[in-house]
């Protein structure tokens, strides 16, 4: 830290003029967007933080595939600003914020003066991806800050004696990394290899590895007693397994959201808007260093932890090191053209960054220029009820009580937690009630169950397939049992029309063509009395 602080009082006039411009960039490709409405992922997260803030264990009482990293972040962002539904938004601005000034400090740690400035400006720009795709925030975003610390960990010491305080230190960021997702075990595996191996090479005895292994687990193992500590203490331990492990084990061949199709898909994506950043890591060849074949391993490492997803969001964690890359890239061009032309023209490696980045963020323009209602609109086009999930969770809050169970069927839990409201079962999204896996018909069974001994007070049944992920091969049960339990025991309250795009209204009359253009409908408990019969 004393040598961050020395190198940060050291810089150039120029410098914080560059750090000034990442600054404004940084808040550009988020002034219009950090206050729009939930998406379905952060509702869950922020329904599970809700939870855990009363007390009450996530995994017990909502079905989260995550690991528990991504609750206590939308937890921690609850209790400082716990009157806005867009805190979490914050500190994963702020999260992102810190992983690239480390970016940058590994950067300069690895390969000297030059490379921070330009990994930093063009981390800035990808992460969003292209078109501020990734506005909302999901676990990738908080989980770039202990990655990148465990990479700084290792760059650092195995430059000052590969101490057992770096180790440790290691070992405890790489078990936080994981505890946001699992799927960031093959970058985290390969920083241990490469270290280990580097120190083998070394001709550092068996015994000096084992030590340094040692500490690692250990440092792991604090980060496991910390992270699951509250959920050993509510004896969730078991459920935590079966959502992020068992449940997972299924998921991805069964939900046909992940094949190296969609990798290749994505990668002809990122290649129609940054087909820059594919050319100018060739020009490492130009001027090859050593160091660069561990960060193209790493970079391979997180392509294959996107593990082939449909998503965006997964390819968050390839961002940092194809930005390294591309500056090393950048510093070879610099380099040569200024040996070609027997002197260094300082300004050149400043002017082909400024390029570089130029090209990244002009997709983005559009965005950027977009005013906050018109972003929320383009994005959100479409037959998706976020929008419109904030209104219903109104009409919720005045026809139930903050003691009144609400269930939310399909998967839009951002309504439980615009209302405040908790569900009567734990599965606050259909996904893993629908997709076809072996544990799909004892979920719905569950839901069956929980629903009735516990009426809820109001039901909101969202109407677009998507929010209910039916597929051919899906147990019907639960969407046969709902339609009797609706019929019997509730009253249609209202529903919200789509009209087009994202316009619509709010009905409580609803006529049958509405009620078929409804995409949320909102039902109320008759009565609360022996004869409900589920």
């Amino acid at each position: 830290m004393n040598i961050l602080s020395a190198k940060i009082r050291g810089l150039h006039w120029s410098q914080w003029l560059s750090v000034l411009g990442l600054a404004v960039l940084f808040v550009a490709l988020r002034w219009n967007n950090f206050n729009a409405p939930l998406i379905r992922d952060e509702g869950e997260y922020a329904y599970a933080a809700q939870l855990m803030i009363q007390g009450v264990a996530p995994y017990q009482h909502a079905f989260i595939q995550k690991p528990p990293g991504i609750v206590y972040s939308y937890a921690l962002a609850n209790l400082l600003l716990p009157q806005f539904f867009w805190s979490p938004r914050l500190l994963a601005y702020l999260f992102v914020a810190l992983a690239t000034v480390l970016l940058g400090f590994i950067a300069w740690l690895e390969f000297g003066e030059g490379f921070a400035l330009p990994a930093m400006w063009l981390m800035t720009a990808m992460v969003p991806l292209p078109m501020v795709d990734q506005y909302s925030v999901n676990t990738e975003m908080f989980m770039l800050l202990p990655l990148l610390a465990t990479v700084a960990v290792y760059c650092y010491g195995r430059q000052h004696g590969n101490k057992n305080q770096h180790w440790f230190f290691a070992g405890f960021l790489a078990t936080a990394t994981l505890l946001y997702k699992y799927t960031a075990a093959p970058m985290v595996a390969f920083v241990f290899v490469s270290w280990v191996a580097e120190m083998h090479w070394s001709r550092q005895g068996s015994g000096s590895i084992c030590k340094a292994l040692g500490f690692a687990a250990a440092g792991g193992v604090l980060a496991c007693a910390l992270e699951l500590g509250f959920f050993m203490a509510h004896g969730a331990l078991k459920q935590l397994w079966e959502c992020t492990l068992v449940f997972n084990r299924y998921y991805p061949a069964a939900s046909n959201d992940f094949a190296p199709a969609y990798l290749w898909a994505r990668l002809e994506m990122f290649w129609d808007y940054w087909w820059i950043l594919f050319l100018i890591p060739c020009a490492i060849l130009l001027e090859p260093r050593r160091r660069v074949l561990f960060w193209l391993g790493i970079f391979i490492c997180a392509a294959f932890a996107t593990s082939g997803s449909c998503y965006l969001q997964y390819y968050i964690a390839m961002m940092p090191f194809w930005a390294l890359l591309n500056a090393v890239g950048i510093q070879a061009i610099f380099s040569r053209v200024s040996k070609w032309m027997q002197k260094p023209v300082l300004w050149l490696a400043t002017l082909i960054a400024a390029v570089v980045v130029a090209l990244v963020v002009r997709p983005d323009m559009p965005w950027i220029l977009c005013p906050g209602e018109q972003f929320v609109v383009k994005k959100m086009e479409g037959v998706l009820p976020f929008v419109e999930a904030r209104f219903v969770a109104g009409q919720v809050s005045q026809i139930t009580s903050p003691d009144d169970f609400v269930y939310v069927a399909g998967s839009e839990p951002e309504i439980l937690c615009y209302a405040h409201r908790f569900s009567p079962t734990r599965f606050i999204t259909s996904y893993s009630l629908m997709i076809p896996t072996p544990l799909a018909l004892r979920y719905q069974q569950e839901v069956i169950n929980d629903l009735g001994e516990h009426f809820p007070k109001a039901i909101v049944f969202p109407q677009t397939g998507d929010s209910w992920m039916r597929f051919s091969t899906t147990p019907t049960n639960l969407l046969d049992f709902m339609g009797k339990f609706l019929s019997r025991n509730y009253e249609r309250v209202g529903g919200y029309v789509k009209s087009s795009g994202q316009n619509g209204y709010w009905s409580t009359n609803l006529t049958y063509s509405e009620f078929r253009a409804s995409s949320l409908v909102l039902y109320k408990l008759k009565t609360l009395d022996a004869s409900h019969d589920p």
